[in-house]
């Protein structure tokens, strides 16, 4: 077995973890505690318009396993913090916006509200939005630190949450 072979087995393998394990804690587990909860009386009720919210949770599940596969093979490493990309992930959904897990998980949260008619699973969803902003200032710090001014030019070329049309590539150097 080479190296790099070795390098993306080991991030394959805590990659799966990140989404057998704790992608379905926050996006399933918590949602469905809350759901089940006594206090699940905070309900708004819109109708057959509910079933919109599939069309968010299908394509937060879709960004999850497409960003999953950029981060094992293009970054050889995992959506973990402490097992992180060898590389910078610059690559799929990376091209066009710098945060597209979090936008995953955000629609996933925002179409499960709408699916289930829960203020409760919104309020859950606007907590957690706010840790991602929080989380994403700190990745943001550490990856200007591994990675440098590859990190800067992506960071001005790429915006942080609204998809960019035309895709990033290493060589942009437009704002």
């Amino acid at each position: 077995m080479t190296v790099k072979t070795a390098y993306i087995l080991r991030a394959l393998i805590g990659t799966l973890f990140f989404l057998l394990v704790l992608v379905p804690f926050f996006l399933i587990l918590i949602p469905h505690q809350i759901l089940s909860s006594p206090a699940q009386i905070y309900t708004f009720d819109i109708g057959e318009i509910r079933y919109i919210g599939i069309v968010p949770i299908a394509l937060g599940v879709v960004i999850y396993l497409w960003c999953s596969c950029s981060f094992v093979f293009s970054g050889i490493g995992t959506p973990i913090p402490f097992t992180p990309t060898k590389k910078l992930v610059v690559t799929g959904l990376y091209r066009f916006v710098r945060n597209p897990l979090y936008i995953a998980g955000a629609l996933v949260l925002a179409g499960e509200a709408l699916l289930f008619q829960s203020l409760g699973i919104f309020l859950y969803f606007l907590i957690m939005f706010a840790i991602f902003n929080i989380h994403v200032f700190i990745e943001e710090a550490e990856l200007a630190d591994r990675f440098g001014s590859t990190y800067e030019r992506y960071c001005k070329s790429v915006p942080r949450w609204i998809p960019r049309l035309k895709p990033y590539n290493d060589n942009d150097d437009e704002l």
